[in-house]
């Protein structure tokens, strides 16, 4: 795509890959901005060729985009935010907002890599964002506009539910639903394995399963009913479904499921440090 004529975009985007062009496919879809007002910069050919792809000026130089952009979404990986940041604090302009995606990087420490001038927000979305169903948090710093976080908000809602907590949450956010569709994965993959036990073929004991946590969850966000409400729902006195929370109990399900979410947040605390 050729340039605009007065290179100036509303967002620019560091880092082009899986993650990054997700919520940019999201938050285009949903009329948050058009491709057109978004440069895209990337060392990769193939994602520069994505971004594209679907209408955005694309480039390898990170400076072009912080020069030419209203506010940037920083979507690196954290092992090299700082040395991709460090290298552009001098471009930054005063009150431009930063966004960044990087687990576990604190705003303290985006404020040593980037400098005084940007206002800085970070973000925890997750994988499924990848296909506009992404659970994600946002912490603000001190003198970020509201108009800014409404706008990362915005980026955010497109792809999914987003909720805003105070930086020290965020550890808590990254063991929930950062890592929680790896523990659904194995929740339904662990339903599908009953499915087959009782019976079932494989196919069809994976696609009922994942379509029964699906409707599970959907059900509770529109509703806005609580799980337990659910459960006793579909729990009729002396039933088949009472029997096998009864066993689900008993095998420590839920105790398994909060020491998970902990212990991921614990891991995040360590790695930020």
């Amino acid at each position: 795509m050729s340039e605009r004529a007065d290179e100036q975009y509303r967002l620019g985007l560091i880092g082009a890959g899986v993650m990054g062009r997700a919520l940019l496919n999201s938050a285009i879809r949903e009329g948050v901005f058009s491709a057109s007002d978004v440069i895209a910069s990337d060392v990769s050919p193939t994602c520069r060729a994505s971004a594209e792809e679907i209408g955005c000026f694309a480039t390898d130089d990170n400076r072009r985009a912080v020069q030419h952009a209203d506010a940037l979404l920083v979507a690196v990986k954290p092992q090299v935010i700082g040395e991709v940041l460090s290298e552009l604090r001098e471009d930054f302009a005063e009150g431009q907002l930063l966004i960044s995606i990087a687990a576990g990087v604190s705003l303290a420490a985006l404020r040593e890599m980037a400098g005084d001038r940007p206002n800085l927000i970070r973000v925890m979305p997750n994988i499924c964002c990848t296909v506009g169903a992404a659970a994600s948090a946002l912490a603000a710093a001190e003198g970020v506009e509201a108009e800014q976080i409404q706008f990362t908000q915005d980026i955010l809602s497109a792809a999914g539910e987003v909720v805003s907590v105070r930086e020290e949450l965020l550890d808590a956010v990254t063991g929930l639903s950062g890592s929680g569709p790896a523990f659904v994965a194995l929740f339904i993959e662990a339903l599908a394995d009953g499915g087959v036990s009782a019976g079932l073929p494989r196919e069809d004991a994976q696609k009922l399963a994942a379509q029964t946590v699906l409707g599970g969850a959907r059900w509770l966000l529109e509703t806005g009913g609580k799980p337990s409400e659910l459960k006793d729902l579909v729990s009729s006195p002396g039933g088949t479904t009472i029997a096998g929370v009864g066993a689900l109990e008993r095998g420590g399900l839920r105790a398994a499921t909060m020491d998970a979410v902990i212990t991921a947040a614990n891991r995040s605390r360590e790695l930020g440090g």
